[in-house]
């Protein structure tokens, strides 16, 4: 099939390795990324008990853009149900592991099983092998990364720190770590690196030299040439090669979103000191990903007690910056480290320190229970307690399991300032004062997470405190088309950052493919998987509306701000507004996708699994 490869299906139980081929349902159907991981993940929900369990099948998918000759195509899929919320859960990363693992003529890695001792996966030139891992096992993922590369040269790798092996409800996956011309990258979000843990799979090799076929070679040149034209031509290109995704920050300080203390507040008063500008300051050098013109990973030195060089991000320079109270770009950068050192998310890490130290603020908890006195802005007590969740020790062993359960536990109120929606903690945009922002948020097929739907823009153009139809409308657009780009195994960033005509994704793909689709016709597709992700987190937690709400704080707690102060959601016209985003989806009352919508959609086997019926 012109513009695909093969799957490889990996038992680590048995050890039995199989490729097949894709056919015209998956490829067609579901395009490639996350659309193949739901679709697959759908399909043997009925053998999954849980996200630890050595039943649960973890997805790795590239996109049919990836590794062709077109801009931004190295974008690679980690799904699986997740240790986190219990429901699909999915993480995208860059770099150069979807390039390499298309060149070696895989397209996907279904892996299921777990294995009795620590293994790595070698996929390389249409090959997969299991690997002994024994000697890598236990160590982080820099460590793990450097000693591969040793073995196997120009090759990508995927790997878990410690934070994975001992099962750390957030932990994430690294992808080239060791090489300074590769950029750094983490599949972070819904616990990945954890199923990875639970399956004592340390690491995933990845090398080949296959051009991928292409129906139309000058077709999609042309194509590549536009685009490309298109991004350098566009006001935003030099800023975004200049400050990457860091210049959000201060925009976020200056609109009143930025995260401050747990979500207390949206102004931090320190934000110059953790911003773009500061960035430049401690630079070292830029990498980008593979196919890609745009260099925004931004490589900083910190020398605080010992000397590291990390890439640090918007989001974790919110939520491991003013969300925590550190002061200074070193501290963000070094807490950063720390954070990939033993492979935990960011957002999540940034988040249950976060909320400890508000329980710690309102005497909620107590130095003694907690080993230490998480004050805000104490980069030794942060560090500390990175150390304490990655190794599970003390307290940590508790926080390790995410906000959710630690309010569980805590009690005594905090669940009101227990920062997510359905057990994945909110990342980096504070929404009372951007009803688009948070119905984004709430209706999240992962859980609370920016990159479904980026709709705060669009509160800033129409008003932030409306809770109107188009604001619902515009939501779901971008739940449509944001993912796509993830279907496709390309940046979203060039279409968001740059203004670019999403036609020419149609364009590229229909070259790539010899099948004409048009833009339309991509989010009709997109559109399938999300119906078909609501679907199993029905099936599997039985979400609905009950579930689609946000954390207590949004509706009592007034914004502490400068001209958004007071600022707060209204419950009853939120949840009218939820309404209204079921009717337009085609949902019922409860969230639930109508017999209908789903049979429109082409998911007559999620609507028998939902309704019954032959």
């Amino acid at each position: 099939m012109i513009g695909y490869n093969k799957l490889s299906y990996v038992d680590l139980h048995t050890g039995k390795v199989e490729l097949k081929d894709v056919d015209e349902e998956l490829a067609y159907g579901f395009i490639g990324g996350r659309g193949w991981a739901a679709y697959i993940l759908f399909k043997e929900l009925d053998n999954i008990i849980d996200g630890l369990h050595p039943s649960n099948v973890l997805v790795v998918a590239t996109g049919p853009l990836t590794a062709v000759p077109f801009q931004s195509g190295g974008k690679t899929t980690f799904a699986a149900i997740s240790p986190q919320t219990g429901i699909y859960g999915d993480s995208n990363v860059g770099g150069f592991f979807g390039y390499r693992m298309r060149r070696a003529g895989i397209d996907a890695l279904v892996i299921k099983g777990a294995s009795p001792q620590p293994v790595y996966l070698l996929v390389a030139n249409g090959k997969v092998e299991i690997c002994d891992a024994e000697k890598l096992w236990g160590l982080n993922s820099q460590e793990t990364d450097a000693k591969l590369v040793r073995e196997y040269g120009n090759c990508s790798v995927a790997s878990i720190g410690i934070a994975g092996e001992r099962l750390v409800k957030f932990a994430c996956i690294n992808v080239d770590w060791s090489r300074k011309g590769m950029r750094h990258g983490q599949a972070g979000r819904t616990g990945m690196g954890a199923v990875m843990g639970s399956k004592k799979l340390k690491a995933i090799v990845v090398m080949g030299d296959k051009d991928v076929k292409i129906a139309d070679e000058e077709r999609l040149k042309e194509a590549a040439i536009k685009l490309q034209r298109m991004v350098e031509g566009s006001a935003g290109y030099e800023a975004w090669r200049r400050y990457g995704t860091l210049a959000t920050l201060e925009w976020s300080n200056k609109v009143e979103c930025l995260p401050t203390y747990n979500f207390q507040k949206t102004v931090f008063e320190y934000a110059e000191n953790i911003g773009g500008d500061a960035m430049q300051k401690v630079k070292v050098f830029t990498r980008a990903c593979s196919n890609c013109i745009i260099p925004c990973e931004h490589v900083v030195r910190f020398k605080l007690e010992e000397e590291g060089e990390i890439g640090v991000e918007y989001e974790t320079a919110a939520m491991l910056g003013s969300n925590i109270g550190l002061r200074s770009f070193e501290e963000v950068a070094k807490a950063n480290y720390l954070c990939d050192y033993y492979g935990l998310d960011t957002i999540s890490t940034g988040s249950v320190l976060a909320f400890i130290m508000e329980c710690y603020q309102r005497g909620l908890v107590t130095e003694k229970e907690l080993g230490l006195a998480p004050k805000w802005g104490d980069i030794e007590a942060v560090c500390k307690m990175i150390n304490m969740i990655a190794k599970r020790e003390g307290f940590g062993d508790l926080m390790a399991e995410g906000v959710k359960a630690l309010a569980e536990r805590i009690g005594k109120g905090s669940e009101a300032f227990a920062m997510h929606v359905k057990g994945l903690e909110i990342s980096a945009y504070d929404h009372r004062a951007a009803t688009a922002m948070a119905l984004s948020y709430a209706t999240c097929d992962i859980g609370a997470h920016h990159n479904r739907s980026w709709a705060i823009i669009y509160d800033l153009e129409v008003g932030r405190d409306k809770y109107t139809e188009d604001k619902v409308k515009k939501v779901i657009y971008l739940q449509h088309i944001r993912p796509l780009f993830d279907m496709l195994g390309v940046c979203r960033i060039y279409w968001e950052e740059f203004g670019i005509d999403p036609n020419i994704y149609a364009e590229a793909y229909s070259a790539v493919t010899g099948k004409e689709f048009t833009l339309d016709d991509l989010l009709f597709r997109s559109e399938r998987v999300w119906n078909l992700t609501r679907a199993i987190a029905i099936i599997r937690k039985g979400i609905s509306i009950k579930d689609d709400l946000l954390p207590e704080r949004d509706f009592s707690d007034p914004v502490v701000g400068r001209y958004t102060s007071g600022a707060k959601l209204d419950r009853d016209k939120f949840i009218e507004m939820l309404k209204i985003y079921y009717t337009l989806r085609g949902w019922d009352e409860l969230g639930r996708p109508t017999p209908e919508k789903l049979m429109k959609l082409g998911l007559e086997e999620a609507a028998r699994k939902l309704y019954g019926g032959d």
